[in-house]
């Protein structure tokens, strides 16, 4: 698939001022003409708000910090973006967006799938398993997570995140 265009456009939702005043930001991501709209979790001042720039003017604590949230969301959409290119497979905006918002909670992940081999093996104990057989896996399960830890700075990968290497 031949991506022609990628854009990721954040947008304050004035309708829906909260208590506080505050107006929630929204994500609007376009890949070629698909499009898929998000909301990023994140509120600021609708006067702070630049539209033209998708941050906030200022110096203010609030400015700092929500731009700040801001780069880290364009930089993790970005990465699944990246992610899905690599795997050269057909994709829309909406692909780009469960990739970002969901990969740890909906998809599979490796630590998921290795406690479910665990007890899986646990299960089976006495029937068709040994008991020493166990704690083989626990410690492959935990070798795992200390690994991945160490490696790669998260607590847990999702399979669309692993590659070869």
């Amino acid at each position: 698939m031949k991506v022609e265009k990628f854009k990721v456009l954040l947008y304050l939702k004035k309708s829906g001022l909260g208590k506080s005043g505050k107006a929630p930001i929204m994500g609007r991501i376009t890949v070629n003409r698909t499009m898929a709209q998000f909301g990023c979790k994140l509120s600021c001042t609708p006067e702070l708000w630049n539209p033209r720039e998708s941050r906030l003017n200022g110096k203010s604590r609030e400015a700092v910090e929500t731009n700040a949230k801001i780069d880290k969301l364009l930089l993790a959409l970005n990465m699944a973006f990246d992610n899905l290119v690599e795997r050269k497979i057909d994709f829309d905006a909406t692909d780009v967006k469960d990739l970002f918002q969901g990969s740890m909670e909906t998809q599979m992940t490796l630590m998921k799938m290795t406690d479910v081999v665990c007890d899986d093996i646990k299960a089976r104990i006495g029937i068709d398993r040994a008991k020493s057989t166990y704690p083989g896996y626990h410690y492959m399960r935990l070798a795992l997570g200390e690994f991945i830890k160490h490696q790669y700075k998260v607590k847990d990968l999702a399979f669309g995140q692993l590659t070869e290497q």
